[in-house]
């Protein structure tokens, strides 16, 4: 039987720390798949862009959503957030080796909890209501 540890309510490491360890580049790798989606959906073309937007306070309405073992070292958890930028709604997730002394951004890119937004901005439009499929 395999278990899996409880996802935690609270953070494993402090958000001010990850963001000031963002001014030295030799403290933070990011992973590949991470600066795809940090180009694709917020026009973060390199590692140093993605940097100086964290750091800069690009990540508005900062929400913690949870923080889990890692997957590949379940010894190392994950902390998950969604984020504002604009118009858009985005997620990142990273983590912190202790053994190395270095943070790593495992993802960046659109949060895939779009529907609340979505349904908001229907709700306010009444289309449904014109469209004759609200009561």
């Amino acid at each position: 039987m395999v278990y899996h540890k409880k996802q935690n309510k609270n953070p494993s490491y402090k958000f001010s720390d990850f963001k000031k360890a963002c001014k030295d580049k030799n403290k933070i790798a990011i992973h590949s798949n991470a600066c795809k989606g940090a180009c694709k959906y917020f026009n973060l073309r390199t590692e140093k862009d993605i940097l100086n937007f964290i750091k800069n306070d690009g990540l508005e309405n900062l929400l913690f959503l949870n923080t889990a073992p890692w997957k590949q070292n379940p010894t190392i958890m994950v902390d998950a957030y969604e984020f504002t930028s604009g118009n858009k709604k985005g997620y990142i997730a990273y983590i912190y080796n202790k053994n190395i002394n270095k943070w790593f951004i495992k993802s960046f890119h659109l949060s895939e909890n779009m529907n609340d937004q979505m349904a908001q901005a229907i709700k306010k439009s009444e289309l449904l209501k014109k469209l004759g499929l609200e009561e």
